[in-house]
């Protein structure tokens, strides 16, 4: 059940750059992975209906007028449109005015948008409170002087910030990552830093927002906004838009000041396409006995409630065997289409969208036995080698993390027993 809100945020809808479909997926699940960025702010257009909000608040990427269809740019137009018509105003926080100028006008300026720009921020009368929203995006937020005075207690600051850089780590098409070559990256250190320098930044009428595609650690006070649809299994965050509310009302005569409306905060799942990764013991045989396997685990698994689907990546543990690990490999494209023939869409929602051998397996078993080499054996390599990804394991400051260690370990291990 819904529960009442005044603002609703989205972050980086991006909704000119759909979800990568997996190689050989069926129509319906190529269907809901394409639409799933659109559906996601679908969902946040929703909450933002239910709840009764006065204003959603759009930031990140939104829709590129570069890169955006006719169908894309009516589609986003029909929903300001409609919440317009429900007394729901769309606010997008962008980098620059001109930039606003050429989103207004992709829409046909459509009566029920407004923009926000470090230079420009915009106040909104929601119910008696006057909401003054600010963004701290780009080079120019960090030249803004800071306000000197707190809000009155009428009145709400809410400045919003987000991080480009996960973007930046090639979790884009190549195109997407040209694209971003000249677009300012911003941290939240950065963030948190502006934050600290203004004198408003304890003061209760201020709420500070950072939207990242990854959890971030931040200080009491400034809220972590998720983006609407994670675009791979790399992102740990939840796809979710977040609420909040400025009144406490049973109904419009009596209304009144939220005592803690920071604290009113809350994420709403959005996500519509979500990854996870099922772990399977290693069988002997062939893909027969693996697929059998996998199938087992994944009917035996319960399915996550954050996502309609799950691409599921089946992890095959085989201990310190290399030999088997290669194996795995030369069998995992068979033992995939086996899996996949006993797919039914209309009663199962995880697709099995890879089988490897587990990539984050110790190899300190194998550094710890330390036999010598025959002939024509890897021993005594892999044992230095397994010492090597475990002193970088346990290094104070590493300059690999532990899971990249553990795959190129176990990769080079591979190339070897199978040349």
């Amino acid at each position: 059940m819904s529960t009442v809100a005044d603002l609703v945020f989205a972050f980086d809808a991006a909704l000119d750059r759909p979800v990568p479909v997996p190689e050989g997926a069926p129509p319906a699940i190529a269907a809901t992975i394409a639409r799933a960025a659109a559906d996601s702010l679908d969902q946040a257009v929703a909450e933002a209906r239910r709840a009764g909000a006065a204003a959603l608040v759009l930031c990140g990427r939104v829709l590129d007028p570069q890169r955006a269809s006719p169908a894309q740019a009516a589609d986003l137009r029909r929903i300001i449109d409609s919440l317009a018509a429900a007394g729901c105003r769309t606010v997008l926080v962008a980098d620059e005015t001109p930039a606003c100028h050429e989103f207004a006008r992709m829409l046909g300026e459509p009566q029920g948008l407004c923009f926000v720009t470090p230079l420009v921020p915009v106040t909104l009368d929601i119910r008696g409170v006057a909401v003054d929203i600010v963004s701290a995006h780009g080079d120019t937020a960090a030249s803004l002087p800071a306000a000197r005075t707190g809000p009155s207690p009428l009145q709400r600051r809410i400045v919003v910030g987000w991080d480009a850089g996960a973007r930046h780590a090639g979790r884009w098409s190549a195109d997407a990552a040209a694209a971003d070559a000249t677009e300012p990256v911003n941290s939240a250190a950065q963030f948190l830093g502006w934050a600290g320098a203004s004198p408003t930044w304890s003061l209760p009428g201020t709420l500070w927002i950072w939207g990242s595609r990854q959890p971030q650690m931040l200080p009491p006070g400034v809220h972590h906004l998720p983006a609407l649809q994670p675009r791979s299994a790399h992102e740990a965050a939840v796809g979710a838009c977040c609420t909040l509310t400025l009144l406490d009302r049973h109904d419009a005569a009596t209304a009144a000041p939220h005592a803690d409306w920071r604290g009113s905060w809350r994420e709403v799942p959005t996500q519509r396409v979500g990854w996870r990764t099922l772990q399977v013991e290693s069988q002997a045989g062939g893909d027969e006995e693996l697929a059998t396997a996998i199938w087992s685990a994944l009917e035996g698994s319960s399915a996550g409630q954050q996502a309609a689907l799950e691409l599921v990546r089946c992890a095959v543990a085989c201990g310190t065997s290399v030999a088997r690990r290669v194996r795995v490999a030369e069998i995992a494209a068979e033992t995939l289409s086996r899996v996949r023939q006993l797919y039914d869409p209309a009663t199962f929602r995880a697709w099995c969208s890879e089988v490897v051998a587990d990539p984050g397996e110790s190899l300190a078993p194998l550094g710890h036995a330390r036999s010598g080499g025959r002939p024509g054996t890897t021993t005594s390599f892999s044992s230095a080698l397994a010492d090597i990804v475990a002193t970088l394991e346990e290094a104070p400051e590493p300059t690999i993390s532990a899971d990249v260690a553990r795959q190129a370990g176990w990769l080079a291990l591979e190339l070897i027993e199978s040349t």
